[in-house]
């Protein structure tokens, strides 16, 4: 049997010529955001994530579903990260943060 017996240079990414572990492609689970800043509509077509910034979890920040619903920014938490798919993001007092997954 070979010193290898796995017949290939390293395991997963290490690089075998500087020993370091190298990531290829996107680590994270989300790809893409966008900010909708205060006062503004953004189309969120294809984002999967949301999180309402500080002063953006008021009644008239709406949050339009992919479903079809649409749901006030008083309903979620500041600073949290809801997985919900967005159609539109309509922002009053603060930024809302959209994300794009995988």
């Amino acid at each position: 049997m070979s010193s290898n017996p796995t017949q290939h240079t390293g395991w997963g990414n290490i690089n075998p010529s500087t020993g370091s572990n190298t990531i290829t492609g996107n680590p994270g689970l989300y790809h893409s955001a966008q900010i909708v800043a205060t006062a503004t509509t953004s189309s969120g077509t294809g984002y999967s994530a949301f999180l309402i910034g500080a002063s953006a979890d008021s009644a008239t920040t709406k949050i339009f579903t992919a479903g079809g619903a649409t749901i006030a920014g008083a309903e979620f938490g500041p600073d949290i990260l809801y997985e919900i798919g967005v159609d539109k993001v309509q922002s009053t007092g603060g930024n809302v943060y959209i994300f794009k997954s995988k």
